[in-house]
């Protein structure tokens, strides 16, 4: 089998109208020598959409269906999902 080299990309809401995507494969690690981190791919997802920027302070995000910090870890094959903040009504 061969060896994963992408994250799956999950986008929730108003992400998913910003990014114009429900989902994607990223590919991942990214370069040498960066820290594979949430940090990391949120900093790549924000130079490919910068609209999503705006939402920096605010989107939650899941690594394999638990919530994750930005210095969460992160390895190829994992499954990662960006969402804004849950509202209620």
């Amino acid at each position: 089998m061969p060896e994963q080299t992408t994250l799956r990309l999950l986008f929730f809401s108003t992400l998913r109208d910003l990014t114009g995507m429900e989902h994607i494969d990223w590919p991942w690690p990214p370069e040498p020598g960066r820290a594979p981190t949430v940090a990391t791919l949120l900093t790549e997802l924000y130079a490919r959409w910068p609209a999503l920027a705006a939402w920096d302070t605010r989107i939650l995000v899941a690594v394999d269906l638990a919530f994750a910090g930005r210095d969460t870890p992160l390895r190829p094959g994992q499954e990662v999902a960006l969402m804004p903040p849950v509202q209620g009504g």
